[in-house]
């Protein structure tokens, strides 16, 4: 099965990151997983403090192992190492795609919603004109029909 492994490094600890890294990739190849090539590392500011740190590496991999078993024993090797602050492992089944922080920005900036959404505002009416009620009855149904269809998606996500 495939799962992805996010874990958190103290900020100060950059010096160390790349030993990090090292050490928990063998933590999974010797309980016999192999990992795939993207790995997606990003510096961030920390909602709270975690062990008197304020910033940390954000570190996401995605791997695959056939013993499903074996993923309690990655969990408290993982748990037990120092140079972690937090570590989590899905099940990247139910995951999107791993991306850089760069690419869901550029994913963000092209997807067909906004530019249909910034065409819409082009063609919009200027502010000295007014809508009429028949306009404004109009855009209700639309705006139910959307919350219709978030509801649908998060009954789905949530399995509700």
């Amino acid at each position: 099965m495939k799962y992805e492994l996010f874990y958190l490094v103290a900020g100060s600890r950059e010096t160390e990151l790349e030993a990090i890294k090292a050490a928990t990739e063998e933590i999974i190849t010797t309980e016999g997983g192999a990992f795939e090539e993207k790995e997606v590392v990003e510096r961030r500011k920390l909602a709270y403090e975690i062990k008197h740190e304020t910033h940390g590496f954000y570190v996401a991999r995605r791997f695959e192992i056939e013993d499903t078993q074996k993923i309690q024993s990655i969990t408290r090797k993982l748990n037990l190492h120092t140079g972690i602050l937090r570590s989590i492992i899905s099940n990247a089944s139910e995951l999107p795609e791993l991306k850089t922080k760069e690419e869901r920005i550029g994913a963000a900036f092209n997807r067909p919603e906004r530019k249909t959404q910034e065409a819409s505002e082009k063609s919009a009416p200027s502010k000295s004109e007014e809508k009429t009620p028949k306009s404004i009855e109009k855009s209700i149904p639309a705006e139910k029909k959307e919350t219709e269809d978030i509801d649908k998606k998060l009954e789905e996500i949530l399995n509700i």
